[in-house]
């Protein structure tokens, strides 16, 4: 059954394409010990012991977490649209740890405005300690938009933002209803229980969903989407501006060792949203930053450990740009005469003849 609270899509989780992944960015962040753990490779979450701080919201990849009653995307529209420039924990986000980088420097951008996020209440928070992952963020999307060079910034201030009176006494009283609401539709629900059919047709859509297609079914973030509209829509002249790949956490720049690459397409056919991916007559390993998410699967799961971040990313790149990292000659091996990525160095042995051969010749001596 799905949480009241933050409710987690494992089909979006970046494990599901690698269970082996690095990424642990979830478990790191979550303020509550137990709450979201990985387990056996795969992320767990604990719907008991999790507080709705929104945490795993913002910091999650590929948008697997969500939070019940708030989306970040929705809360990026309002503020847009309004003439709100304060977010604060009591006003309209359940932690400022919720919103993202991108979602951040994206709201300077279209609001052509400094953008205030209240610490105030963080120090007297049970949940504090994120105050450090906060920071980051704010710093991140500060980075953003200095290498942008446009004035507008993220200020973290000391503001303690409190509501009126009567917006208190309305919560109150919303609560209140929520809460009886909870009350009679749980002695409601074993009354009517037999007359519900739902329950097995959401089984079976999760049976058929575990046998997911992640070569085919990617996945691509709403706030990726919202950072490359804005600066699509913006006047910045986006020629000649850089990001470092170390300072950025959302995407990055690669390059290839050619003369190590074989064209396995491992890494093409594990990217969680299609970041790289092959090229004309899959003889070309093509990478498009503004889908990368800096999981850094492809990374971990190359054979030949040849695939690398590049120190700087081009933004005019990031927004518009797909790179050509690697370009193949097949030609069959002389000996099995499966097609292998010839590097022009006159050996026409596939690697994996050629280290069988070598078996074979260790053994001879031995």
């Amino acid at each position: 059954m799905a949480s009241d609270k933050i409710q987690f899509d494992i089909y979006t989780c970046v494990r599901t394409y690698y269970r082996d992944s690095s990424c642990t960015k979830c478990a790191d962040i979550c303020p509550i010990e137990g709450a979201v753990e990985i387990v056996n490779d795969r992320v767990t979450l604990n719907e008991d012991k999790c507080v709705s701080c929104g945490a795993c919201v913002g910091v999650c990849p590929s948008e697997a977490f969500s939070l019940k009653g708030f989306d970040p995307k929705e809360f990026f529209d309002n503020m847009v649209e309004s003439g709100e420039t304060l977010i604060s924990c009591k006003s309209n986000v359940p932690c400022l740890s919720s919103i993202d980088p991108q979602y951040l420097a994206s709201l300077a951008l279209k609001k052509h405005t400094d953008i205030y996020m209240d610490k105030g209440h963080c120090e007297g928070c049970f949940i504090g300690s994120l105050l450090k992952d906060i920071t980051k963020n704010v710093d991140e999307a500060n980075y953003i938009l200095e290498q942008l060079e446009v004035p507008y910034r993220i200020k973290l201030e000391d503001i303690k933002f409190e509501p009126q009176k009567e917006e208190v006494k309305d919560k109150d009283r919303r609560s209140f209803l929520k809460g009886f609401t909870k009350k009679t539709a749980g002695l409601a629900f074993w009354m009517l229980a037999q007359n519900i059919p739902q329950i097995d047709a959401l089984r079976n859509e999760e049976e058929e969903r575990e046998y997911k297609n992640i070569v085919e079914e990617k996945v691509f973030p709403k706030k990726r989407t919202t950072l490359l509209e804005t600066l699509k829509d913006s006047e910045i002249e986006l020629e000649g501006k850089e990001w470092e790949v170390d300072k950025i956490s959302f995407t990055s720049q690669k390059w290839i060792e050619t003369d190590k690459c074989t064209n396995c397409s491992i890494c093409m056919n594990i990217c969680p949203t299609g970041a790289i991916h092959p090229g004309k007559d899959r003889l070309q390993v093509l990478f498009k930053p503004s889908d990368c998410i800096k999981c850094r699967i492809c990374h971990e799961v190359c054979p030949e450990e040849c695939l690398h971040l590049a120190e700087k990313l081009s933004v005019e790149d990031f927004v518009n740009n797909t790179i050509l990292l690697a370009e193949h000659v097949m030609i069959p091996c002389s000996e099995c005469m499966v097609p292998f990525s010839y590097k022009g160095n006159g050996d026409t042995i596939c690697p994996r003849c050629k280290q069988l051969d070598d078996e074979i010749r260790e053994l001879l001596q031995l």
